[in-house]
């Protein structure tokens, strides 16, 4: 680089030091020094390799968090994971990296020397917690019951077809507090599944029972039963919260008298008071008490109850778990760990494996979009293998390394009920549970064989063919295109989905017809040459050397994830390839092997990572670092089990505090 082209940065770097505080100062000089001496020859403003530019990081105004936190995380990432400068540049000298990661850790993981844990978001309810909570306030069915039979398609309740999904934000989660903060709630929508769910509870004399202690809402009742009715349903759907329940009695018994006023009947006018109820601010968002603090503080009694509920349950925290937050009891540790455990035993711990697993992993698809929609029994089965899976993982306290490879698995019915198909079925003490069978109540009771459904079976792997939920055929759908499987998109998945590491597409990348077509002169060209045309740029190798055999290693499963040997056109499959760390593999059992031998530990921290954006409803970021490293320390010594990364999540400071600027 000229002298001309670097005096500005020099100048501007004499700037910076002269601008701050001595200490400061030096660690910021030594990190923008490495930062132009080793990055800015392909990252400045003129050659910007990959479309990225590094000299904004140079300047004060930008060495924090700002508009340039991603890049500056970005830049962090690549040092740490060795991947910057690439293979044929000079690597960084220990005391290179040191100087980046060592400003990195003081600027965006700690605070003025400390550790916090960022503003806490609000959160408010997403269609499926929505549900959810209707259901528990209501004490009435609102999901679609399961079917022991098939009937030709696949049904939403009347809940998902009246309120609109949610969209993903940062997190990968729906229930992302900054993605839902940005968009208007559906408030119409939501009055009408509140409308739907009231006129379902107001014919369900069980469920009034439940809910205001009488067998039917009467329609003619005094001024001060009205008040008592109200206030206690006020009590029941803002979750316990009373501190500003007579406000909120007193607009609401206003509310009530103003109809009654009009419809001379106290029934309606219950019911028109109850939906207000419903579509109110305290009822679909988790309101928690600020003190407008920007150090952490601890959350009071309920609302850790509403977070613990929230994320074991993705709906409203119980009786118990209310009683036990009003009076304090539940911020003792030996009584959250054991609050923890009775969530976990409950049937409604599926929102961990539909709501968590199905999104990260993409299982979910399988039910909610046609594009995966093959026939009604198909869908199920392969969804319900995955879905019994990941609950199997926390029923039985195993390792989440598991759903890459375990000695079990669940198969559907129909493959069982075949000729010959070779699987073991396992005793039910084959695996030691901790927590109860929440899918007991699904066994068919239909005799029509045509249409019986039955739930899969847990059973032995068989050969090399099984094992983990990353071989099956749940996945191995979700990861293939329309009409083919796709080695690329499998590699991919693997490595952002399981293994956490984000890939970013270059510029300039041929396409797998322009591969075939520059491999013409070769007949019938393999998967393995058609990528390595596709990757032919320099550019795309690093990349590419990790994607590839990944994509390769599961080739022998098909598109709907049956086990194949030979293409349509008959040409072999070839299911082998050679890993980063230079080693290879003949077969998808051995691919995953070395895959949890390469990445076993990124895996784990991944699922931690995952889980923990997953109850905090929002992306991670650097200063939930420390937090996040103590969660999967602990976990690791346990071997990775989920337990213990439930309880962890639960136990650290941005789950149990919170904090407001």
């Amino acid at each position: 680089m000229s002298l001309a082209r670097s005096f500005p940065r020099v100048f501007l770097l004499m700037l910076v030091v002269w601008a701050v505080p001595s200490v400061w100062a030096a660690e910021f000089t030594a990190a923008a020094e490495v930062i132009e001496d080793r990055c800015l020859t392909c990252h400045d403003s003129d050659t910007k390799k990959g479309g990225i530019d590094l000299s904004p990081l140079l300047e004060k105004a930008n060495a924090s968090y700002g508009n340039y936190t991603r890049l500056w995380i970005r830049l962090e990432n690549m040092v740490a994971r060795g991947e910057m400068p690439p293979e044929n540049k000079k690597p960084l000298a220990a005391a290179e990296k040191a100087a980046i990661q060592e400003w990195f850790h003081e600027s965006f993981v700690l605070r003025d020397g400390k550790s916090h844990i960022g503003p806490t978001p609000l959160r408010r309810l997403t269609r499926y917690e929505f549900e959810n909570t209707l259901e528990a306030v209501l004490a009435v069915p609102l999901k679609v019951p399961y079917r022991d039979s098939i009937t030709g398609t696949l049904t939403e309740s009347k809940i998902t077809a009246l309120v609109p999904s949610d969209i993903p934000g940062e997190s990968g989660f729906d229930n992302d507090a900054h993605r839902l903060g940005a968009l208007k709630p559906p408030l119409n929508a939501f009055a009408d599944a509140a409308n739907y769910a009231l006129d379902q509870f107001r014919r369900n004399p069980a469920a009034i029972k439940a809910v205001l202690g009488r067998a039917e809402i009467p329609s003619d009742v005094s001024e001060a039963d009205a008040k008592a009715i109200i206030s206690k349903f006020l009590l029941r759907a803002f979750r316990g919260n009373a501190a500003r329940l007579p406000d909120y009695e007193r607009a609401f018994h206003g509310l009530y008298a103003k109809h009654v006023a009009t419809s001379k009947d106290s029934r309606a006018s219950l019911l028109h008071v109850f939906e207000m109820i419903l579509v109110s601010p305290e009822f679909l968002y988790r309101f928690e008490h600020s003190q407008a603090q920007s150090t952490p503080y601890p959350v009071n009694g309920l609302e850790l109850a509403t977070r613990l509920s929230y994320f074991l349950w993705a709906g409203p925290p119980d009786a118990e778990l209310l009683n036990l937050g009003q009076d304090g009891s539940l911020l003792k540790e030996a009584v959250l760990k054991k609050q923890i455990a009775r969530l976990l035993n409950s049937p409604k711990r599926i929102a961990l494996s539909e709501n968590f697993g199905g999104q990260w992993l993409g299982f979910g698809e399988l039910m909610a979009n046609r594009e995966y929609l093959l026939n009604e029994r198909w869908n199920r089965e392969t969804y319900d293998e995955a879905l019994f899976f990941f609950d199997e993982l926390i029923r039985s306290n195993r390792s989440v390394l598991e759903l890459v490879q375990s000695d079990w698995q669940y198969k559907r019915a129909s493959a069982l009920q075949a000729k010959g198909h070779g699987y073991q079925q396992l005793k039910p003490d084959a695996l030691p549970r901790m927590y109860a069978d929440i899918f007991a109540n699904r066994q068919s009771k239909t005799r029509n064989r045509k249409t019986r459904y039955d739930p899969p079976v847990l059973v032995q792997r068989q050969g090399d063919r099984d094992g983990g939920l990353l071989t099956s055929a749940a996945i191995m759908r979700v990861t293939s295109s329309k009409t083919r499987t796709s080695p690329i998109r499998r590699g991919v998945w693997v490595l952002n989905t399981l293994i956490g590491k984000s890939m970013e597409a270059p510029e300039d990348v041929p396409s797998i017809e322009e591969a075939r077509e520059a491999l013409n002169i070769k007949r019938n060209p393999t998967v393995a040459e058609l990528l390595k045309q596709h990757v032919s740029k320099a550019v795309c190798h690093a990349c590419h050397k990790e994607i590839d055999p990944l994509g390769l290693g599961l080739e022998n499963f098909a598109q709907f994830g049956e086990w194949r040997t030979n293409y349509p056109d008959m040409t072999p499959v070839v299911a082998s390839g050679e890993m980063p760390n230079g080693k290879a593999f003949e077969s998808p059992h051995q691919m995953k092997t070395l895959l949890l031998e390469l990445y076993g530990d990124d895996i784990a921290k991944n699922f931690a990572r995952q889980l923990f954006a997953y109850a905090l409803g929002r992306q991670l970021q650097p200063y939930d670092r420390l937090s996040l490293d103590q969660i999967v320390s602990a976990a690791k010594q346990d071997g990775y089990k989920t337990s213990t990364i439930i309880e962890q999540i639960v136990l650290s400071k941005q789950f149990l505090y919170r904090q407001d600027l």
